[in-house]
């Protein structure tokens, strides 16, 4: 039984790289995966967590509210408390760009703040992606 198995790692060094090339991928793959959740709070009760999508989701849903912003896709990025957040947008060819940035970025902010509890919000990216023409109508 011992031979064969010596024998076979002998006489076949490409399967034993593909096999340990699997292992090394697999490893960094798990190392670096992000959680599908943050941890806003924990206490002795328990805490509190968000997932990631529902924090994009809330971001984008707060700039797609701005005058000038037709959408958002919005994803977020880091831990320890500090997150980097970065804002595609597409826009109006009415749009405003400093306004909108300014804004976005006091109210990114204030999601972080007072919704969240996040003091140590992190920067906010904000890019333009496109611009969509207006909408004739009748």
């Amino acid at each position: 039984m011992f031979t064969r198995i010596t024998q076979f790692f002998v006489n076949s060094p490409v399967e034993i790289l593909v096999l340990w090339g699997l292992v090394v991928v697999l490893v960094i793959v798990l190392i670096f995966s992000r959680p599908s959740r943050v941890t806003l709070a924990t206490g002795k009760d328990g805490s509190l967590q968000i997932s990631r999508h529902a924090l994009h989701r809330l971001i984008e849903a707060c700039c797609e509210q701005v005058k000038g912003v037709d959408s958002a896709r919005a994803t977020v990025s880091g831990s320890a408390g500090r997150f980097k957040t970065r804002i595609r947008l597409k826009v109006r060819p009415d749009a405003k760009l400093d306004a909108i940035q300014g804004y976005l970025t006091q109210e990114v902010a204030g999601i972080y703040r007072e919704n969240l509890g996040i003091e140590n919000e992190g920067p906010v990216e904000i890019d333009i992606t496109g611009v969509v023409p207006e909408e004739k109508g009748f």
